[in-house]
């Protein structure tokens, strides 16, 4: 699934981009915090992907991203010119035409990082994506454990630079983009862009009409009427979740700070008319924001990453980039840098180590005591057997771990760049040893230890 929502410098509480996004994945996927160096690699040798090879460049951006311990590609990510990203999976009516799926192509999360990797601009990036997309394709699964066409699914993106941000919309190789200068925006599990954007594959009119989606007869080219699978996927997957990402952004318009971003993203519909959850997040009565595995099966597994970042105009690199492993109402964001190095056992996953394969292919994972996704995996596993009681405990010892960590970088930046950069190195380091105690005290108290 995912939800990603931003709020553009105009009505942000800093003046900045506020980038948020949750990357629900299957239960059990470890997604961990990565970073690629960037610069010069000597040569332009091919990209091995999961099903296909992409020719490489010669010179590549710094990436920090999540990605699946299977993945190459990131579920979100930035780079070093303050570009970021993520995508969500979209369904099609493309997507049951043969002709997409004669050959195996570019997964979503690829197409996001070489997106990254190549674009200083979130339109670079843009155009990165559906160059690659026009070429290859996306059909293959992008789901550890099931095949193909069970895995299988097109892919949105937003992406944004200090400046703008673009919608891009995929549907087979072909694709619609907006761009966006001011306001709030999200994108979770549906097409959005209707009969205005600002760029698009030539032919989207003349190919809508050639499988008769579209009558011209109707006026413009309608895309998410047009191209939506109205067949097999129900809008209520996604658009309550569309539209209560929107509703909060748009309530809070000039006052959105990291902070806020980060309630948005625990948002389970509280206070709302549908009173949601009625009885506990780990019961969810609908798929919500903060994504929680349902007992009766009607989700599609849990957040297993949260991101909010704050995207720095003045030097982009040092741009605050906020990680949560978990469901973040049962977790905790903690800050890193793209020019700083991640903690062991933050980048760890589990058993089967980190791969770059296809998800048909790639080895199970398992927990792993030195994995900070496993370790909290096993804690919110066991939020399930007293959930109130645990809840309490869990927030009253992180919720002063994300305090600080907001606190610190709020005051970081209000210095000059070369106080900053020797201070951020401590945040991280001093963050995760916080966290790390309050672990050891959870798995200590509730007997978790093997």
């Amino acid at each position: 699934m995912c939800d990603i929502l931003i709020a553009l410098p105009d009505v942000s509480q800093t003046g900045r981009v506020i980038f948020g996004k949750n990357s629900d994945r299957p239960v059990g996927e470890c997604q961990v915090l990565y970073r690629s160096r960037g610069g010069s690699r000597g040569t332009k040798a091919p990209i091995k992907c999961a099903y296909v090879e992409v020719p490489g460049v010669r010179t590549t951006l710094a990436t920090l991203g999540c990605r699946p311990y299977w993945c190459w590609g990131y579920e979100t990510g930035m780079n070093e010119a303050g570009v970021i990203g993520g995508n969500t999976a979209i369904y099609t009516r493309s997507f049951w035409l043969e002709e997409n799926q004669e050959l195996r192509g570019l997964i979503g999360m690829e197409l996001l990082r070489l997106g990254l990797e190549r674009g200083h601009t979130a339109e670079e990036a843009v155009s990165v994506i559906v160059g690659l997309l026009e070429k290859y394709g996306q059909w293959g699964s992008a789901v550890h454990g099931k095949r193909h066409p069970e895995g299988c699914y097109e892919n949105a993106f937003l992406l944004a630079d200090k400046d703008e941000a673009w919608i891009l919309e995929t549907t087979g190789r072909r694709w619609a983009a907006s761009r966006y200068t001011t306001g709030v925006h999200a994108l979770s599990n549906q097409l959005t862009i209707r009969n205005h954007w600002t760029k698009g594959s030539d032919d989207l009119l003349e190919y809508g009409m050639a499988q008769k989606w579209w009558n011209p007869e109707q006026g413009p080219l309608d895309f998410a009427l047009a191209y939506s699978d109205h067949e097999h996927y129900p809008r209520q997957v996604s658009h309550i979740r569309w539209r209560r990402a929107i509703r909060l952004l748009e309530k809070n318009a000039g006052n959105i700070d990291a902070a806020l971003m980060m309630a948005f993203l625990r948002d389970h519909y509280e206070s709302t008319f549908l009173e949601g959850p009625q009885f506990n997040p780990y019961l969810p009565d609908f798929l919500t924001i903060c994504m929680h595995d349902s007992p009766a099966d009607f989700t599609w597994g849990n957040t297993a990453t949260s991101v909010v970042a704050e995207i720095n105009p003045e030097n982009p690199a040092l741009t605050p980039f906020w990680c949560c492993y978990q469901p973040p109402c049962s977790s905790v964001y903690l800050v890193y840098f793209l020019n700083e190095a991640i903690p062991e056992i933050v980048a760890s996953p589990g058993s089967a180590g980190l791969h770059s394969a296809s998800p048909l292919d790639a080895p199970k994972d398992f927990f792993d005591e030195k994995s900070l996704w496993w370790r909290l995996y096993r804690i919110v596993g066991a939020v399930l057997q007293s959930t109130i009681e645990r809840m309490e405990t869990i927030r009253a010892l992180l919720d002063p771990i994300e305090d600080m960590g907001l606190s610190r970088v709020k005051s970081l930046f209000s210095q000059e760049t070369t106080i900053q950069t020797g201070s951020m190195r401590a945040l991280i380091d001093e963050q995760s040893a916080e966290l790390e105690n309050a672990i050891n005290r959870i798995e200590f108290e509730w007997k978790l230890w093997k």
